[in-house]
């Protein structure tokens, strides 16, 4: 899925359509590489290499490589909140399985586009960096939104919230073997229906 960038270079400019065509470019082949090589192993150059252009070049748009990250995660949050808009009064809840499934699918599919994004989040936010950790809840957000929805009336008291956190940190661990074959006998369709069974034993 094409990253759309926001209008603005590094330094607050407003770049030409060449620009932000170029701009679009480093961060679509930031996200690639996230794809496919560790968070801490990818560099400027590399980004600047895949793209055909120089690290300066890179510099004129973004500060450093989290920027890049932080911005795709604004979209994350965006898409995500779209995604889950039918979900967030919980009504899903109401038709059991099915429903858990259907906002399961619905999660990992808004996240599909993005995945190696939503990894490196939930990965850094982990270590405790402020603004992952920021930026992983804004992203989460819808999701913990239709959750608590759903769990407020069937949860005992003081449990739901921490009930929702572990069916989020299930999502995000699910939607980072997306792209893979089968992990331990199971399929990405076996994994997340495995899924959508928890997440019903939470809210029924």
């Amino acid at each position: 899925m094409p990253t759309r960038v926001v209008t603005r270079t590094a330094d607050r400019r407003v770049p030409s359509q060449r620009g932000l065509r170029t701009r679009q470019k480093l961060m679509d082949a930031t996200i690639e590489l996230l794809g496919t090589q560790s968070y801490r192993d990818i560099k400027v150059m590399d980004i600047a290499q895949a793209v055909g252009t120089s690290p300066a070049t890179f510099y004129q748009y973004f500060p450093d490589i989290e920027g890049v990250v932080l911005e795709a995660s604004e979209l994350l949050t965006k898409e995500t909140k779209a995604a889950l808009d039918d979900f967030k009064d919980g009504s899903w809840s109401s038709d059991g399985l099915p429903g858990a499934a259907r906002l399961v699918d619905a999660v990992l599919d808004s996240w599909r586009g993005r995945l190696p994004v939503v990894r490196v989040l939930a990965a850094v936010a982990a270590e405790g960096e402020p603004r992952f950790a920021k930026a992983y809840a804004a992203a989460t957000r819808p999701v913990v939104r239709a959750l608590t929805a759903a769990t407020q009336t069937t949860t005992p008291h003081g449990t739901g919230k921490e009930l929702v956190h572990a069916l989020v940190s299930g999502l995000t661990a699910t939607a980072g073997h997306e792209n893979a074959g089968s992990i331990h006998g199971l399929t990405k369709h076996q994994r997340r229906r495995g899924l959508a069974r928890l997440v019903h034993a939470v809210v029924a």
